[in-house]
């Protein structure tokens, strides 16, 4: 064979690599894709918003948000973020707290170690707020559970409104 046959043998050689590395490639993307989408019906979020007013009536009590309950299942060695926003609004109270606070209650059970808490003291005014939640919860067991807000709030004119609730499950 000639020097032209040599270069074109290499070319050849070179142009069936390139076309195996190129099969192979796909091959792998195509596996890939099949495994995301048996996948795909398995839920990872779940979000849920209200844009109503939630007035904090009675003052000085646990109140429960059910217009933001969502309810979620976790499996084995799955844990938990939730995260909640809402616009808060108190008025002010002369010589005293005009507060808000939020907690999760997850299952009916308030968890008090985690909570957000606006307010102002001897305000003469109202006063608005972005008022943020965030938690992880690794001690859910596997099974049904469902999530919601509770306010407490020291006055009947205090209110949350615009309010948003995610979760996103968590592999251990």
């Amino acid at each position: 064979m000639g020097k032209g046959g040599a270069i074109l043998g290499l070319i050849g050689l070179i142009l069936g690599a390139g076309g195996i590395g190129l099969g192979g490639f796909a091959w792998l993307t195509v596996s890939n894709l099949e495994t995301q989408l048996l996948n795909f019906g398995v839920q990872t979020t779940w979000y849920k918003e209200n844009d109503t007013a939630f007035v904090c009536n009675p003052p000085n009590t646990y109140l429960t948000f059910s217009g933001l309950t969502i309810e979620f299942e976790l499996g084995v060695n799955e844990s938990v973020y939730f995260s909640f926003m809402a616009w808060a609004h108190t008025e002010g109270i002369t010589l005293a707290w005009s507060r808000i606070w939020v907690y999760f209650r997850v299952d009916g059970v308030i968890d008090t170690d985690q909570h957000a808490e606006i307010g102002t003291f001897n305000g003469v005014g109202t006063v608005n707020f972005m008022i943020p939640l965030q938690d992880v919860r690794y001690d859910l067991l596997a099974g049904v559970h469902n999530v919601t807000v509770a306010v407490y709030g020291t006055s009947s004119a205090n209110y949350i409104s615009d309010s948003s609730l995610f979760i996103q499950k968590l592999t251990n």
